[in-house]
């Protein structure tokens, strides 16, 4: 799925991120998009989009894409700044985000 290609309104995007919940999709989608490249995330599944439009959480991965012509930087910065979590810090790290806490040392830039 990583580096696949999918047209999307007539444009060529590039999947260049697998991530097994919507929070870390968007966790990578604000690490592009702070290096200027635009982002969309999309399900994986066939109905966690329409599940997610009615505000339920989805049940499949999420894709993150890049336009096509951005897709070798965007592989190339998530390799330099996306840090696998093990078992237990994935696991903490997703009950954070489901409670709205943020650890003490989280970046919260984004915000201001």
């Amino acid at each position: 799925m990583k580096g696949e290609k999918v047209l999307i309104n007539g444009n060529t995007w590039t999947i260049v991120d697998v991530a097994p919940a919507p929070e870390l999709a968007e966790m990578v989608a604000v690490l592009l998009e702070e290096e200027n490249i635009p982002t969309m995330t999309r399900s994986t599944g066939d109905w966690d989009d329409v599940l997610g439009a009615l505000g339920a959480q989805g049940i499949g991965a999420t894709c993150v894409l890049v336009p096509e012509v951005e897709g070798y930087r965007a592989l190339q910065l998530i390799a330099e700044l996306v840090t696998d979590f093990e078992s237990e810090e994935l696991e903490a790290l997703l009950d954070d985000m489901a409670t709205s806490t943020l650890p003490d040392d989280a970046d919260t830039a984004h915000d201001q």
